[in-house]
């Protein structure tokens, strides 16, 4: 079809997606009332067609919830595998592989591109790029220089301020069970970091819990990273401020 060849290789990939899910939701469907945050999934894995002159073949990531999730243009979102490591397990671990970028959202659905995380070559993960399934799910990051002085896990009393934003990013996805992490760059002594990381993430969680009546103790795990899956290398002063951090992740 001759008016087909206009179509940019990225409105391919985007009917693509459109057509994958079209019958999902029906036209003039009513909008169903909020319920209990269900993780996001990856639910096809989609490559723009080749145009020729030796241009890249991107890999763009359709997932099965959009903005009726909170999910919008430019999140960026972790992404996880779901490992059976003992078939007597009934819950599958889930291992983070790295980060989706959200490249377009709407209701119903969004597309990403994937960013790996230090975690991808470890033996437990045997396909190295999100596949079919796995699990995408929001984060907000906080700067621990924000929350704490240097070395110290007690809160700064001005920190108010960046626990109302943790609330509202829980009350607008009413998650079940949200993960507080602690991470930490690479300078100093491993183990110290380690301890430095659990003791700052469940300093956090203690101040959610006591001070938001919807945020539970049962709802929140804290856990320490320590330097162990930066977000940026540690070369430089400024990506060393990245890498500390809390992040707090909607679970399920």
């Amino acid at each position: 079809m001759r008016g087909s060849a206009s179509l940019t290789p990225w409105l391919w990939v985007w009917l693509l997606a459109l057509a994958l899910v079209g019958a999902a939701e029906p036209q003039g469907a009513v909008t169903p009332a909020k319920k209990k945050f269900d993780p996001p999934r990856i639910a096809a894995v989609v490559r723009s067609p080749d145009v020729g002159g030796g241009a890249s073949i991107a890999t763009t990531y359709f997932i099965d919830k959009g903005q009726e999730s909170g999910i919008s243009r430019g999140d960026v979102l972790n992404t996880y595998r779901e490992v059976r490591l003992d078939a007597k397990v009934t819950r599958p671990l889930r291992i983070y592989i790295g980060t989706m970028t959200i490249t377009e959202s709407q209701l119903g659905q969004s597309l990403g591109v994937f960013t790996a995380g230090p975690n991808i070559n470890q033996p437990t993960i045997r396909y190295k790029a999100p596949v079919k399934g796995d699990i995408v799910v929001p984060r907000l990051i906080i700067d621990t220089g924000v929350l704490f002085d240097t070395g110290k896990a007690d809160l700064k009393a001005g920190a108010r301020g960046e626990f109302d934003k943790v609330a509202t990013f829980v009350q607008n996805f009413s998650p079940g069970r949200i993960i507080v992490e602690g991470h930490t760059d690479a300078d100093g002594d491993d183990a110290a970091n380690q301890v430095l990381s659990e003791n700052r993430a469940n300093a956090v969680k203690q101040f959610l819990v006591s001070t938001y009546p919807f945020i539970t103790a049962a709802m929140v795990e804290s856990r320490g990273y320590g330097e162990r899956q930066p977000i940026a290398s540690n070369e430089t002063p400024e990506n060393k401020a990245l890498n500390r951090r809390i992040e707090v992740i909607v679970w399920e």
